[in-house]
């Protein structure tokens, strides 16, 4: 199997560290978008509380990204593309329509049968 990895941290100006979106596209035409957050950022997030809440119970939830990560490097992220792929854990729910920006590298890799 083959998957191309869109990581938005790579294509800003700013030096992103903390959250960003990844685009996972394979080999079979399945195309997966992710929100994803450091460990780091939760704290951060917690603090700023739901933006979409009201007032009163701002503090109190907030909505969870897709996958939290130690870092946005590329090769953690591929590692754990690669890990969740092979337990077959990308939620279905989050396939991307067929527009979708240009993506890096391709990730060459076999997954268990």
């Amino acid at each position: 199997m083959e998957a191309r990895i869109w990581i938005e941290a790579e294509h800003l100006a700013e030096d992103v560290t903390d959250f960003c979106n990844i685009a996972v596209y394979l080999s079979t035409g399945e195309r997966y978008a992710l929100n994803v957050w450091t460990f780091d950022f939760f704290a951060v997030a917690q603090g700023e509380g739901e933006m979409h809440a009201s007032p009163a119970v701002k503090h109190l939830y907030m909505y969870p990204p897709d996958l939290f990560v130690q870092d946005l490097t590329r090769p953690t992220i591929e590692k754990i593309v690669i890990d969740v792929l092979e337990r077959g854990r990308l939620p279905l729910w989050r396939l991307m329509p067929d527009e979708a920006p240009d993506v890096d590298d391709t990730l060459r890799f076999d997954l268990p049968t």
